[in-house]
């Protein structure tokens, strides 16, 4: 089930493998022989080297795993991990357990010719020092191709939430803006969890973008209103009285960098604070309201997607993250990102994910509760399900052909429909294509994304979209763990969003 993104990986050319900390079926990743040996380097006949996750080798003794963390630098060799990072137990353990026969030699022998390979192909033998080049870093570090392209990578990754009325996109030729939240102008926060800094590191703030967007023609109003995770309320009179005088009212809150990421869990992924309390009081001015949504992860927020006119799904957007959001506020750019992952509406929902499996009992829709799989108290549904994302313009699916609807397993089913944009505005659609396997020899999620499309098209634009169906996107992992693809029917369903399906039909692998 989890396997196929990592032989992708691999079929994509990676070069190295990390082990995980968590444990499979009661092994630790890091001492699974079945998972490194006998699926990668074996099965997959994986060239390159495994390293463990930072302490993972000796973090086996608090599992419970190993004794101590000489066993748990034999388990991992022995396992398939190639090299140690951080827990200090190969270094002083490995020479000794190859005395006491209790690994052999080849095993290191094999862990490092895979490491010195790799540093041979990388040129670390004719300069060990390649990529520690002083005049490439003053080069590369805040040039202007790069900040072009965290730009790009920023607005591309903007998901437009909700847009009632065509709130947006703001007009250039509006007088005041209010820019109201503990969000507005941060910086720091918009380089996120795990980022690295560095001498001179520009960061630009959502409040600085808007005036490097706006210029002087426009007036902006700021008020912070309330801090990330406070309880005060002192700051929202300042922030009402900002946005009576404005025109229109955008809010940034959210999460702060360090509140999502590695050991960050959180039981309450509400918007924390008084954040949601800030944009129920800024929503009763009668404004027209724009909420900006930062964070590194789905957050909770059903009294602001109920209520507010237009949210966007900022995440964190790095260097550029502030004249990106104005790009897309004001329309210079039109959103097309689309959410990877599903939003619950509530927490009991966690984990709530779009390719599940379907239960003897399965509720038809969010009214069908009586003795299903359901909840009495809320809809089963997500807030915003994975692939969800809306455009400034809009986009028909029509036409779907497929030119053959029974193949073999050497065969392949061409596919094709016409998209056209319907709206006013050129923009990006990300087509999405799910398989639904009807019945397997396991059982089988109710949908998959198996391929998608990015298509830019100008208004009024059609193009005819393409896609082929092969033996490899109907295959998965049977009960023997062999990766095959069954005879049997298929259901074919192409949308804008896993819960936006535009265009269905049905095909069937036959022996």
């Amino acid at each position: 089930y989890y396997l196929p993104p990592f032989k992708a990986g691999l079929d994509a050319g990676a070069a190295t493998f990390m082990n995980s900390f968590n444990t499979l079926n009661g092994i630790p990743a890091t001492g699974n022989t079945y998972l490194q040996r006998d699926i990668l380097k074996g099965k997959w006949n994986f060239k390159g080297f495994m390293v463990s996750d930072w302490g993972s080798i000796g973090e086996m003794v608090p599992h419970g795993y190993a004794q101590d963390k000489k066993q748990a630098a034999e388990l991992a060799i022995k396992a398939g991990s190639d090299m140690d990072m951080e827990s200090r137990s190969y270094l002083p353990y490995l020479a000794q357990l190859v005395k006491e026969n209790k690994v052999p030699i080849a095993l290191i022998d094999d862990a490092v010719k895979r490491i010195l390979r790799k540093k041979f192909e990388l040129g670390l033998f004719d300069d060990p020092y390649r990529f520690s080049n002083v005049e490439r870093q003053e080069k590369e570090i805040n040039s202007v191709e790069n900040k072009k392209a965290s730009l790009k990578m920023a607005e591309k990754s903007i998901v437009l939430l909700k847009n009632t009325n065509q709130t947006l996109p703001l007009a250039k030729s509006l007088k005041k803006i209010a820019v109201i939240g503990p969000l507005a102008k941060s910086e720091k926060d918009m380089q996120g969890f795990w980022s690295v800094s560095w001498q001179n590191d520009k960061l630009v703030s959502l409040y600085e973008g808007l005036q490097n967007k706006v210029g002087k023609q426009t007036e902006l109003i700021y008020a912070k209103g309330c801090e990330i995770a406070d309880t005060s309320k002192a700051g929202f009179a300042a922030a009402i009285e900002a946005a009576k005088q404005a025109d229109v009212v955008v809010m940034a809150v959210g999460e702060a960098y360090d509140m999502s990421g590695e050991a960050k869990s959180k039981a309450n992924i509400q918007i924390p604070g008084v954040q949601e309390d800030l944009i129920k009081a800024i929503q009763a001015t009668g404004k027209p309201v724009v909420v900006l949504i930062m964070a590194g992860r789905p957050l909770v927020f059903n009294w602001t997607a109920d209520n507010v006119n237009a949210i966007m799904y900022t995440w964190w957007l790095g260097s550029e993250a502030g004249n990106a959001m104005a790009n897309v506020l004001f329309g210079d750019y039109n959103p097309a990102g689309k959410l990877p992952m599903t939003f619950p509406r509530d927490e009991g929902q966690i984990p709530i994910y779009y390719n599940y499996l379907s239960t003897g009992r399965p509720s038809q829709n969010d009214k069908d509760t009586r003795y299903r799989s359901a909840y009495l108290d809320i809809q089963n549904s997500p807030k915003y399900a994975f692939g969800y994302g809306l455009s400034y313009t809009t986009f028909d699916y029509a036409g779907l052909k497929l030119d053959k609807t029974k193949m073999g397993s050497q065969d392949k089913i061409n596919i094709s429909f016409t998209l056209k944009n319907t709206g006013k505005l050129d923009g990006e659609e990300v087509v999405q294509v799910y398989l639904q396997d009807k019945f397997a020899s396991v059982v089988r999620p109710v949908k998959e994304l198996k391929d998608f499309q990015k298509v830019m098209l100008k208004a009024g634009e059609s193009k005819v979209i393409n896609f082929v169906i092969d033996k490899e996107k109907l295959s998965f992992y049977n009960q023997k763990l062999q990766w095959a693809a069954e005879p049997g029917d298929f259901k074919l369903m192409i949308g804008t969003a896993s819960d936006n399906i535009k265009l269905e039909s049905n095909f069937t692998l036959t022996n």
